[in-house]
């Protein structure tokens, strides 16, 4: 009997070690991401604001974790050459993507593209681009109502500028001219596309267009230089670098704020929970970072941090309000 309780007492000890064992490797495994260095992929050339922002937020993700954050840029296809490349990388935390408007939104409703939005790994929304729309200050439109008047009474040969057919630049000026309710937006305005949203704010600024609708960095140098006179801007409140520019708001079309630029931080399809979780947990402290909300606000961008759940709601309603504007319009390319 006694030999029998003390080999029973030996196995009860064994197994207690081993699970004891078991647990300390599940709880290493748990916490050992990152393991590797973390790819951020930027679909765009290097140089541009997407390819800044990714390197800011790249530095100040290595702050908050242990891990080497390298910034890849991968364009081709207006940027989802590497929205793809992400979508079909590993899903272990190690393959991220600095998506942006123009691929998880505007294009999935212009076209057919090869990934699913929806399927993507979710970490959080980084930081919104205010939009604004401006006129030449040598055309004669002192305000949008002028404007708006100037369309209604010589439909067709007000013209309007973009950084091509599809872009954000076009379907911000198509949301203000259907908000202006004073016939079909797009024929009462003509589109003017440009090689770049660079040449199409110039070719307002120098007189040769009317008007054009745009992020609000590289409109802000314009105005301040005298060249162009803005219009509306679509944030809150006005913007303390454009004081005398009214908003969306006070004009009555509110819902032109929902024309904004964003950049969110995305995962491959079923990415491992705990990479999302240690992602999401320095975005958080990110949020606070007034080193990187600076390098933010310098980029004429808002910081705007949001939860996984919160930039899911938010990504479904940006492609939701595009896909009905495609539809309304019927600019589906087949």
């Amino acid at each position: 009997m006694k030999k029998t309780r003390k080999r029973k007492e030996k196995v009860n000890i064994l197994k207690k070690s081993l699970c004891a064992i078991s647990l300390a490797i599940g709880a290493t495994s748990v916490h050992a991401y990152p393991t590797e260095p973390i790819e951020l992929v930027v679909s765009y050339a290097a140089g541009g604001i997407s390819d800044i922002m990714a390197r800011s937020f790249a530095q100040a993700l290595e702050d908050k974790i242990d891990a080497t954050v390298v910034v890849q840029n991968r364009p081709g296809a207006a940027g989802i050459v590497g929205t793809n490349h992400v979508y079909n990388a590993k899903p272990d935390g190690h393959t991220l993507l600095l998506a942006r408007i123009a691929t998880m939104a505007v294009a999935p409703a212009l076209q057919k593209v090869p990934y699913e939005t929806e399927n993507f790994s979710v970490v959080g929304l980084l930081a919104t681009d205010p939009y604004a729309c401006v006129t030449g200050t040598r055309k004669p439109y002192e305000s949008f109502e002028e404007l708006k008047e100037a369309i209604q009474e010589n439909p067709g040969n007000i013209t309007y500028s973009s950084s091509g057919v599809g872009s954000l630049n076009q379907f911000g000026a198509l949301r203000l001219l259907e908000l202006m309710d004073i016939g079909d937006a797009k024929t009462i305005a003509t589109h003017v596309p440009n090689a770049g949203e660079g040449p199409a704010l110039t070719a307002v600024a120098g007189g040769h267009i009317d008007f054009f609708c745009g992020n609000v960095a590289p409109i802000l140098p314009q105005i301040k230089s005298g060249t162009v006179r803005g219009l509306v801007v679509a944030t809150p409140e006005r913007h303390p670098d454009m004081p005398n520019v009214p908003t969306a708001q006070e004009l009555g079309i509110g819902e032109f704020n929902d024309v904004v630029g964003w950049s969110a931080i995305i995962a491959p399809p079923n990415t491992d929970d705990n990479a999302i979780a240690t992602l999401g947990d320095a975005m958080q402290k990110i949020k606070n970072d007034e080193a990187w909300q600076e390098q933010i606000y310098k980029l004429g961008a808002v910081p705007n941090v949001m939860s996984p759940e919160e930039t899911e709601k938010f990504i479904k309603d940006q492609n939701k309000f595009y896909s009905q504007m495609v539809k309304r319009l019927d600019l589906r390319k087949e």
